[in-house]
C-alpha cells in the first residue's frame, strides 16, 4: 500500500497515511521549514482497559494500574538503558498513560533516523524479569502515595470514587497499592502480547522531513520483524448504574481552608462526534454561567463563597459522564447552593450571542493555534483516530455550534444523580 496524502484546504495543513502490512497505522505531519520532529507511538491500551474481550468471547481481566504500569516497564531493557540512548542521539525521550492510550514519543532538531528506529524497537518489545516487576512496583506505590498526599488530586480520585460503583474510573490511573502489588510477570506480558500488536498501533510523527524517506524507514524497520497473527480485542462494556456511591463524603488533610467539589453523573453518548458536540455545549453553558462572564462572579469572589482555586468541567466518555464543579472555600454550603443555582441557569439558559461568540473565537483560535504544536498534533490525531473521527472535524464542531445547539443539550441532562465531597483541615 502506498502513502496516501491528505490535505485540508480550510487549516492549510497536510499529512501522510499508511498501514503497514503488519497493520501498524503510519501518520506523518508534514511541517516544512521546521528542524523539530516529534514521533508518537501509542496503544489504545488506557487505564480504563480492566476488562476486555476477544472475537471469540473470551474475557481477561487485569489488576488496576497495569497500562501503566507496563509504560513503567517498556523503558527497562536488560542490556540497554533507553533513556541514555535517546540521549546520546540528542533526543527527549517520554511517555504517558490516561485513561483511553498509552503513548511513547521523542523530540529532536537532529538526525531522526536513530530515534525513530529506537522508539519503534523498545516499543515492540517488552524485556522484563520477575524481579525486575517487584522492584518497580515500589516504585509506582511511592509515586501513588506522593498522589495521595496532593490535595488537589485526592479531591478528584475521591469524587469519582464516590460516584462510580463498577466503571475503572474510580480508580487512579496508576491503581492502588493492592493492585500494583498484585500484578504479576505472566499479567504483564499477555497484556502487552493482547494490546501491544502493530495491528492495534499508531505511529504519528511531525516533521519537516521528507515524508518518503520517512516512511521507507519505517517500512523497512517493520520488515524485519515478525508479528503473531492478530486478534482483535476491546474494551468490554461496563454497565454502572445510575445512581452514586455515596451523595456526601467528607475527609481531612493538612490544608488551611476547605476544598469541595460537586459532581453529577451524566448519561454517556456513544457516538464519538455526537459526544464531542454535546461536551463542547456544556462546556460553553459552564462558562457562560459559571466563569467571570457571569455578571455574579465578582460577587461570589467579594462573598468568599468562590476562590482563585475555582473551576467546572465536563466529560462524558461511550459509558460514563461527569459534570463537576469545585472550589476552595469556608462557605461549602453557599458553594453547594450556587452550583444548584448554576445548574439551573445552565438549564434554562438565555444565551447572550456576543458572549458565545467571543468564548467560541477563544476556543477555536485556541485549536488552530494547537496546529503549531508538534505534541498537540501527535496526540489529538491519536485520541481523534482512536476514537473513530476525523482529526479536522472535531475542531469544525466548535466553530458549528449555535446557542440553540447548547439549549437542546442543557435542557436534556439529568442532574439528579450527585455526590458533594469536602476536604476539611486538619485539627
Amino acid at each position: 500500500m502506498q502513502m496516501k496524502r491528505i490535505t485540508n484546504e480550510r487549516y492549510q495543513e497536510t499529512y501522510y497515511t499508511e498501514t503497514l502490512e503488519n497493520g501498524l497505522r503510519v501518520v506523518l505531519w508534514y511541517k516544512p521549514g521546521y528542524a523539530r520532529s516529534l514521533f508518537m507511538m501509542a496503544t489504545p491500551l488506557g487505564a480504563m482497559d480492566l476488562m476486555q474481550e476477544d472475537a471469540q468471547g473470551n474475557t481477561y481481566s487485569y489488576p488496576a494500574g497495569i497500562a501503566h504500569f507496563l509504560e513503567h516497564k517498556m523503558f527497562e531493557k536488560q542490556d540497554q538503558d533507553v533513556m541514555n540512548e535517546f540521549s546520546r542521539m540528542g533526543a527527549n525521550v517520554n511517555a504517558f498513560t490516561s485513561y483511553n492510550e498509552t503513548a511513547y514519543y521523542f523530540s529532536t532538531s537532529g538526525s531522526i533516523e536513530g530515534p525513530l528506529d529506537l522508539l519503534l524497537d523498545f516499543v515492540q518489545q517488552l524485556d522484563i524479569s520477575d524481579a525486575s516487576v517487584e522492584k518497580e512496583k515500589g516504585i509506582i506505590v511511592s509515586e501513588l502515595n506522593m498522589y495521595q498526599q496532593m490535595s488537589d488530586s485526592r479531591l478528584l480520585m475521591e469524587t469519582y470514587q464516590s460516584l462510580f460503583h463498577e466503571h475503572p474510573l474510580k480508580y487512579d490511573i496508576g491503581g492502588d497499592e493492592n493492585s500494583v502489588r498484585s500484578t504479576t510477570r505472566q499479567q504483564l506480558e499477555a497484556c502487552y502480547q493482547r494490546n501491544y500488536h502493530p495491528g492495534t498501533m499508531m505511529l504519528v510523527g511531525v516533521s519537516g522531513k521528507d515524508p518518503e524517506q520517512i516512511m521507507e524507514q519505517i517500512r523497512r524497520n517493520q520488515r524485519s520483524k515478525q508479528f503473531a497473527p492478530l486478534c482483535p480485542i476491546h474494551r468490554r462494556p461496563i454497565r454502572e448504574a445510575a445512581s452514586v456511591v455515596r451523595e456526601r463524603h467528607a475527609f481531612s488533610m493538612d490544608i488551611t481552608v476547605p476544598k469541595l467539589a460537586v459532581a453529577c453523573k451524566l448519561a454517556p453518548c456513544v457516538d464519538a462526534l455526537e459526544r464531542l458536540r454535546r461536551e463542547w455545549c456544556i462546556r460553553l453553558a459552564q462558562d457562560l454561567c459559571f466563569s467571570s462572564l457571569n455578571p455574579q462572579y465578582q460577587r461570589w469572589l467579594d462573598e468568599g463563597i468562590i476562590s482563585d482555586f475555582v473551576g467546572a468541567d465536563v466529560d462524558l466518555g461511550a459509558d460514563h459522564g461527569v459534570l463537576l464543579f469545585y472550589t476552595e472555600t469556608q462557605k461549602t454550603a453557599a458553594f453547594e447552593a450556587l452550583v444548584d443555582d448554576v445548574c439551573k441557569q445552565m438549564a434554562a439558559l438565555t444565551v447572550d450571542e456576543e458572549a458565545l461568540q467571543s468564548l467560541k473565537h477563544r476556543y477555536f483560535g485556541t485549536a488552530v493555534r494547537s496546529l503549531g504544536s508538534f505534541d498537540d498534533i501527535a496526540i489529538g490525531y491519536i485520541r481523534s483516530a482512536f476514537a473513530g473521527y476525523d482529526y479536522f472535524a472535531g475542531m469544525d464542531i466548535i466553530d458549528a455550534i449555535c446557542a440553540e445547539d447548547i439549549r437542546e443539550v442543557c435542557r436534556s441532562l439529568d442532574l439528579t444523580h450527585r455526590s458533594v465531597v469536602v476536604i476539611t483541615p486538619k485539627r
